[in-house]
């Protein structure tokens, strides 16, 4: 009779042998002896993290279209108030926004006001770094969700607690304990018979699920295959099945950070714990022709981001979702030569969410107070994770950014 140890020597042996695998499932199997390991018990709370990867130029995605130091200091690529989307009497969207403007006036959208840190470094690597770790003075390391999650205890076995959708994990998602899967499509996220040995996937497909059985409720990834659809009869179908059984509620545009947001949609609005995902938007590094290429891309993100939050509404679950962009810095003040903008320093962030306190969040920055052509930043991104972390992960924030941090009014119900 073979004994435990024995069983899952062999079980690892002969699953891994035949089946091409995601490098996750890769990572449990070997990680499941091991049963002090243990992911987050998902919660009711939901957290998106949006990348506009290239340093998006903030004042003309928030308009002081009433300043006139806006007007002076930006002569050719300004937008004249015909031309945007008022919010305030200060403040307006840059009109390919326009997709967003009935969430802003319903209150669930926030613009937080010059996001940025100490001492900003210009280079879109390093400020990335920087931004993904929350660590301004300090080399690369473990990103701020990742210490989040190390920090976690799942006790019923959740695989999914985060996720990124795209070919590569964002560095703010890079975990010292917690493998984090980062995928372009629930249909690929699964077990690959291997095309030499096909014939064989429904046996080592069982003897996977009984690998995880012989482990259940003590194994961190026990639930994935045990637990998330009823009656699945293989890990390839479980995860199959919720994507088969998700069915957006509107027509999402065409647009590569529209597939990601519903791909998104289909994790969050089913049963994967998920508590932390990530998707990415690049082509912000407008250094030419910036009135075309920007307007394309906030045309795509604001459309994207109004039919994933009306498809959570129509699930259910919108009140469980919190929505932050972020963007590594914003750009200079000063047009260039080329129709564009340089690198600059301080950005608004949105946040968007049936728990978010809709409005302006922070002080405005000064156009008529500037440090070499930037932008003086108001707003220190960190105090943004800390608040997010404390008050809508419910995880002690301190700890996870390093430093105590200012909370700021994000939050419905908050001070």
């Amino acid at each position: 009779m073979l004994s435990r140890r024995d069983f899952l020597r062999q079980s690892v042996t002969v699953v891994t042998a035949g089946m091409a695998m995601p490098p996750i499932f890769t990572q449990a199997i070997h990680l499941a002896h091991n049963e002090n390991l243990a992911l987050p018990k998902p919660g009711e709370r939901m957290l998106l993290i949006v990348q506009m990867a290239g340093g998006n130029d903030g004042l003309n995605t928030i308009v002081p279209y009433t300043n006139p130091a806006y007007y002076d200091q930006r002569q050719g690529l300004s937008l004249t108030e015909k031309e945007v989307l008022p919010l305030d009497d200060q403040f307006a969207f840059h009109p390919a926004l326009a997709a967003l403007k009935p969430l802003w006036d319903k209150g669930v959208m926030s613009v937080l006001h010059g996001v940025g840190y100490p001492n900003p470094n210009l280079s879109h690597f390093r400020s990335m770094e920087i931004w993904q770790t929350g660590k301004p003075e300090e080399p690369k390391q473990v990103g701020w969700l990742g210490r989040y999650f190390d920090q976690m205890t799942d006790h019923e076995g959740h695989l999914i607690e985060g996720l990124a959708v795209g070919a590569t994990l964002p560095d703010a998602l890079a975990s010292n304990m917690t493998p984090i899967p980062a995928v372009q499509s629930l249909d690929a996220y699964r077990l690959q018979p291997d095309p030499g040995d096909a014939k064989d996937m429904g046996l080592r497909a069982e003897a996977l699920l009984e690998l995880y059985h012989h482990y259940r409720g003590a194994s961190p990834y026990a639930a994935l295959l045990d637990g998330i659809a009823a009656g699945a009869v293989s890990s390839s179908a479980a995860l199959r099945d919720i994507a088969a059984a998700y069915r957006p509620a509107v027509q999402y545009p065409i647009s590569n950070i529209a597939k990601g947001l519903m791909l998104t949609a289909q994790v969050l609005t089913s049963d994967l714990g998920v508590r932390v995902a990530h998707v990415g938007q690049g082509g912000y590094d407008t250094h030419s022709n910036q009135k075309p290429d920007q307007g394309r891309l906030l045309k795509e993100l604001a459309e994207g981001l109004a039919a994933f939050y009306q498809d959570l509404e129509a699930h259910g679950v919108a009140d469980k979702v919190v929505i932050m962009t972020w963007s590594e810095f914003g750009r200079r003040v000063a047009d260039n030569a080329s129709a564009g903008t340089d690198h600059g320093t301080a950005g608004p962030m949105f946040l968007l969410g049936g728990q978010v306190r809709g409005g302006h969040i922070g002080e405005p920055v000064n156009l008529s107070n500037l440090d070499r052509g930037n932008l003086k930043y108001t707003t220190d991104f960190r105090s943004v994770y800390a608040t997010v972390l404390d008050e809508w992960l419910g995880v002690p924030a301190d700890d996870i950014i390093g430093t105590a941090m200012p909370r700021l009014p994000l939050l419905r119900g908050t001070a």
